[in-house]
């Protein structure tokens, strides 16, 4: 150490001067302060990285690299950067994070890439000069209150202020909108979600992990651009929501919360994410996950670990077999735990006759569009799964609704129009569902007797989707009166 080159900086300088290039790499070789030897590059060196030494200070000499486009200097002691850096003209990224620094470097025409976390910094110049910046790193500084600088910050792209100790986000930011597309506010000390994040709707990324939540609204869920959030270790119970508008996700993280299963509605719309790359549901409360997931064809990483899940879903089998699916550890059931053993190609085969029965696949058959009233009426369901293979075994649940008037949805309980039919009141049929397991796996019977005569309609779902082309419509019409015999004719 001292103020003579190591043999590692000599070696570096010489090797740099040799072959001619523009990249000068001086990190991790114990030096206090720029050499004066590396003058001799100051008309070609467009990088210079001298992070992880033991700088207190940028002398005046590095004001004379005027091609210098990148400069990396963190994990040193510095305790301030010197005004004339503002004379690197074609300086664009600038790295000094992990140092002991106060002030935010200023007047800095083309910096796009700044990079200040981890130092002590709690506020910024009233009138910030950086017109150019895109990236603004600010994470791990004790914040507590957003700096309100930073919305002068017009070019915008990414802003991380991570593991800082902020609790809300002012409604200016919006100002950001057209340009803020990753927005990190990890360990902070937000207890709810906050509202201004909603009018980013350019934003790409959204990471919230390690913030005391407790619960969401879905107001996250009308960001159609994001393609990343990361809602890990929120203190999370519950996640119902719909998906379908994040059309564009490809990476969710619920990771290290105490959410013990996922809505139906959930499961469903994130099935419709074909995006999706990457689910992290891991050290949580999870008892099973939703055979949905099986849907996401483009999965690459699956991280189910460290739950009380005890079945898997036969749907995990269409997933690609090169996924990095992590299972274990978990409380699997025979044979699943002796199957995870064999390695996840083998695994997901095995489990593949264990897929349910998939709605828009399944079908009906001995259904007639004419029927009695007052008679004992019934026909069948013939469950598929996703792949449009017939079930091999029963324990489907399908639920069928038969409303009177045709009624417009299946969960009306009241009259809400008029029909041809009856302006009075709609009128709900019970079915009965059959399993015939036992005689013909995979199909189902469905009973049913109505005690009056009308137009009806048959709703049939199994997980909250229509089987194939339901609804159906059926007319129940009076049962013919047998025929009186010749004598009490002629009478």
């Amino acid at each position: 150490m001292g103020n003579s080159l190591s043999q590692y900086a000599r070696d570096r300088m010489y090797l740099c001067k040799k072959d001619g290039a523009t990249d000068l790499n001086l990190s991790s070789c114990e030096i206090k302060k720029l050499p004066r030897a590396i003058l001799k590059f100051k008309k070609t060196l467009t990088k210079l990285n001298v992070g992880k030494n033991f700088l207190t200070e940028f002398n005046s000499q590095i004001e004379k690299f005027l091609l210098l486009q990148t400069l990396i200097a963190d994990s040193n002691e510095l305790t301030e950067t010197i005004p004339t850096l503002s004379k690197l003209e074609h300086l664009i990224h600038l790295d000094i994070s992990n140092n002991l620094l106060t002030n935010v470097p200023n007047h800095l025409k083309h910096l796009q890439h700044l990079n200040i976390s981890i130092n002590s910094i709690n506020s910024f110049p009233r009138e910030l000069d950086l017109p150019a910046l895109q990236e603004l790193f600010y994470a791990h500084n004790k914040v507590s209150i957003f700096p309100t600088e930073i919305l002068e910050l017009r070019n915008l792209r990414t802003l991380d202020l991570a593991g800082n100790r902020l609790n809300y986000l002012p409604d200016e930011i919006s100002s950001l909108a057209a340009t803020l597309q990753a927005l990190d506010l990890s360990e902070n000390q937000f207890t709810s979600f906050p509202p201004p994040i909603t009018t980013l709707t350019a934003l790409r990324s959204l990471r919230l992990a390690g913030n005391q939540l407790g619960q969401l609204t879905s107001v996250f869920t009308n960001l159609s651009n994001l393609e990343v959030i990361d809602f890990s270790e929120c203190q999370l119970t519950s996640f119902d929501f719909d998906l379908s508008k994040l059309v564009a996700l490809t990476d969710l993280s619920l990771a290290r919360n105490r959410i013990s299963e996922l809505s139906s509605q959930t499961a469903i719309s994130l099935g419709q994410l074909k995006l999706m790359r990457f689910l992290d549901l891991s050290k949580g409360t999870f008892n099973s996950i939703p055979k949905q997931v099986g849907w996401l064809s483009n999965l690459r990483r699956l991280n189910v670990s460290e739950n009380q899940i005890t079945k898997l879903p036969g749907e995990l089998s269409l997933l690609n077999p090169s996924i990095d699916m992590i299972l274990i550890p978990n409380p699997l059931e025979y044979p699943s735990c002796e199957w995870i053993k064999d390695g996840i190609p083998l695994f997901l085969q095995h489990i593949k006759p264990y897929m349910r029965a998939y709605g828009p696949n399944s079908n009906v058959y001995n259904l007639e569009k004419t029927m009695y009233a007052m008679a004992p009426n019934q026909f069948n369901i013939r469950a598929m799964d996703f792949e449009g293979k017939p079930r091999i075994s029963g324990m489907d649940k399908f639920e069928v609704r038969m409303l009177l008037d045709g009624a417009s949805s299946p969960s009306l309980d009241a009259p809400t129009r008029a029909s041809h039919h009856s302006s009075t009141f709609f009128r709900t049929i019970d079915c009965i569902v059959k399993d015939n397991k036992s005689t013909e796996p995979g199909t189902y019977t469905v009973f049913f007797n109505s005690p009056q005569t009308g137009s009806y309609v048959l709703y049939i779902t199994t997980d909250d989707l229509p089987i194939k082309d339901s609804p159906f419509f059926v007319e129940l019409v009076s049962k013919p009166q047998a025929q009186l015999p010749n004598e009490q004719q002629q009478e």
